[in-house]
């Protein structure tokens, strides 16, 4: 059997049955195989298991126009070895990237070229690095403020803090010529169980807390943090946890 119909067969089985029941089948089957089968069979389920489930998505169309500045994805081009929740299954060291501009995740199939776009509504969460996301959808009471896509988790608790990560492809023009570039914007929203606000300052972010606003002004004021576009998610994420250690 070669290696195309290998992997259509296995893909098929683990769509249907899930990864550790088909392994298991497999190994209870095989007793009439040579070693070298079962060699194969065992390095194929270590390599592939995992993302044989995942790749089962269209196809990732690079449509960045070459010469255009930087690119679309959170953090690096490249894939970077992460961690997702997809149809209610963990996945760990799986090869990912984040298209901003898209909203859309897509994994990198180990040993080939083939890009895949992870359908969005069986996403839960995933992890690229210490960067943790989770898929919201818009409700009646966070509708007009978080729309539904993928929010990175900066802060979990009664008072969560979110960061909304996108890019959009700028065009000016240098020297007569015209130039794409991409450019990132981050935003900061908090959600409690009212309701969620963009937070643009540490006024708004303090208006947001249901207790301990004066401690937490003090703090900020203490440690001079600011609230400015390059320091307003680092400085919201340490107020937030100064505020957590603070009787609740």
């Amino acid at each position: 059997m070669n290696s195309l119909t290998c992997y259509g067969c296995w893909s098929l089985l683990l769509a249907l049955s899930g990864p550790t029941q088909v392994m298991a089948q497999a190994v209870a089957d095989s007793s009439g195989m040579d070693t070298a089968t079962l060699a194969a069979h065992e390095v194929y389920g270590r390599t592939v298991r995992p993302e044989s489930v995942l790749f089962n998505g269209p196809e990732y169309v690079d449509y960045v126009k070459p010469g255009t500045i930087g690119h679309p994805f959170f953090l690096e081009a490249l894939p970077q070895t992460g961690s997702i929740v997809y149809r209610q299954a963990a996945f760990g060291e799986v090869p990912l990237r984040y298209d901003l501009v898209l909203d859309q995740v897509v994994m990198t199939y180990p040993g080939q070229t083939a890009v895949i776009s992870l359908v969005p509504e069986y996403i839960e969460s995933f992890a690229l690095g210490s960067h943790q996301f989770v898929r919201l959808r818009a409700d009646s009471a966070t509708g007009r403020v978080l729309l539904t896509g993928f929010y990175e988790m900066l802060q979990p608790g009664p008072v969560t803090l979110l960061a909304r990560h996108t890019k959009r492809i700028q065009q000016t023009f240098v020297q007569q010529t015209l130039r794409f570039e991409y450019r990132q914007t981050d935003q900061l929203f908090v959600r409690t169980a009212s309701g969620a606000a963009e937070v643009g300052s540490l006024k708004g972010l303090l208006a947001l807390l249901p207790a301990h606003k004066a401690e937490a002004q003090r703090y900020a004021r203490q440690h001079s943090l600011r609230f400015g576009a390059a320091q307003r998610e680092a400085s919201a994420l340490e107020v937030l946890r100064y505020y957590y250690t603070l009787p609740q």
